[in-house]
């Protein structure tokens, strides 16, 4: 059985870099995984980044799979990065995730610039060579220089920031939650 951990290529923290200046805390990391962040601080998976502080500019690429409880790890993560920087803790952040925007966990990011990559990231692998996942990346910008995110990562794939969301978008089912004529509304919006 091989590992679960993916660790970030250096090209994808070379951008983040670009973007953040440098890289203060990876809150979800490893010893080897950080010698290609350099992040100045990282939390283990024994020390839980879910229970540490968090501050100044963060690079994530959060771990996937669920609690004991059923609840996502992955949606912990996110929720934990969008509170510490909408109270200011987190300056500026770039998150990595699968690119999966029907994930009730995704639609918490439609507030930020997201970078669809063109092409599927090869994650270094503890126990054996690169290895791409079966599913596409996006990256996500938490800060105040959307335009710098923009203008580093636009060579990885096509930026997109939501320009109006329902209220009930990622709350229940959402086209259930439209009524009638929600068929013909979900067919058009899917061609």
């Amino acid at each position: 059985m091989g590992s679960n951990e993916w660790y970030t290529p250096k090209w994808c923290i070379d951008a983040a870099r670009q973007v953040l200046g440098g890289i203060d805390l990876d809150p979800a990391s490893c010893e080897m995984a950080n010698r290609i962040v350099q992040a100045t601080r990282y939390y283990t998976e024994a020390e839980d980044g879910l229970l540490q502080p968090w501050y100044g500019r963060v690079w994530l690429n959060a771990p996937f799979g669920r609690l004991a409880d059923g609840s996502s790890r992955l949606k912990l993560f996110l929720e934990r990065l969008i509170a510490e920087y909408e109270c200011g803790k987190v300056t500026e952040a770039i998150t990595l995730v699968k690119a999966d925007p029907k994930q009730r966990w995704f639609f918490l990011l439609w507030e930020y610039p997201i970078c669809f990559a063109v092409d599927r990231v090869y994650f270094l692998r503890p126990d054996g060579p690169p290895q791409k996942h079966q599913f596409g990346t996006a990256f996500v910008y938490l800060g105040p220089d959307e335009q710098r995110f923009i203008a580093v990562f636009s060579r990885f794939g096509a930026t997109v920031k939501c320009v109006q969301r329902p209220e009930i978008f990622g709350q229940g089912d959402f086209w259930k939650e439209l009524g009638e004529g929600a068929k013909e509304v979900q067919h058009a919006t899917t061609i």
